[in-house]
């Protein structure tokens, strides 16, 4: 009996211990010696920027070296990426083509894109200690038919790709990738060399028609007028 009553308070005294522990004692995990704190971002952590583009309805991932046809969307994301695993999609409403770009068609060989960038999130994907910019970019750009995501990212931000054209940083960002180098834009869509000179050379044959035109009737109101002398 004197057991049994020993037992029961001894469960009954654990049982109030763990009771008066603050509830963020019992739900925080351990944290690792030298590991980042719960939430923050790892500094070992591997980041990229990272290629998608849309199907109408979700963000699929992308090749940079792609090009993507006319009235596409694509989306680049900084983010925390795992080796071996893509990185984030573009966070937010997924834009759409006609409210980015409205719906006239691009040039004869050329296209028009909506561009979407997304730095991340400044808690889990930036580097310690840096901070992405407040909005994201989104534009709509227009190139050559073979235009590839990279280079149409690089119309609508500042681009710098490493020695392997990987994407390192758009915009200043992240502000530890200072080396690279800076990628060019797509060409943009101008008027066709043919039809513009066509259209110039047309202008050019009326003015002379109006020039003749003002010759000739100059000379029929002088002719009466000397056949009256």
């Amino acid at each position: 009996m004197l057991r049994a009553y020993r037992v029961a308070a001894g469960v009954a005294l654990g049982a109030a211990a763990f009771l008066s522990l603050p509830l963020p004692a019992l739900a925080a995990p351990p944290v690792a010696p030298g590991g980042p704190a719960p939430g923050a971002a790892d500094p070992g952590a591997t980041r990229s920027w990272s290629a998608w583009r849309s199907d109408g309805t979700a963000w699929l991932a992308a090749d940079p070296a792609d090009s993507p046809p006319d009235g596409s969307v694509i989306g680049w994301r900084f983010s925390v990426s795992p080796e071996g695993a893509a990185g984030d999609s573009p966070g937010g409403e997924l834009p759409s083509f006609a409210s980015v770009c409205g719906r006239d068609t691009a040039a004869s060989g050329h296209k028009r894109v909506a561009v979407t960038v997304d730095f991340g999130d400044g808690d889990a994907d930036a580097y310690p200690g840096d901070q992405p910019p407040a909005q994201g970019v989104l534009r709509c750009v227009a190139g050559a038919e073979d235009a590839t995501t990279a280079r149409l990212l690089a119309s609508a931000a500042q681009v710098r790709v490493n020695d392997r054209g990987d994407v390192v940083s758009v915009s200043g960002y992240p502000m530890r990738e200072r080396g690279g180098t800076e990628l060019t834009a797509a060409a943009p869509a101008t008027p066709d060399g043919p039809p513009g000179l066509l259209i110039a050379g047309g202008a050019g044959a009326l003015a002379l028609l109006t020039a003749g035109a003002v010759v000739a009737t100059r000379r029929r109101t002088r002719a009466p007028a000397e056949a009256r002398r």
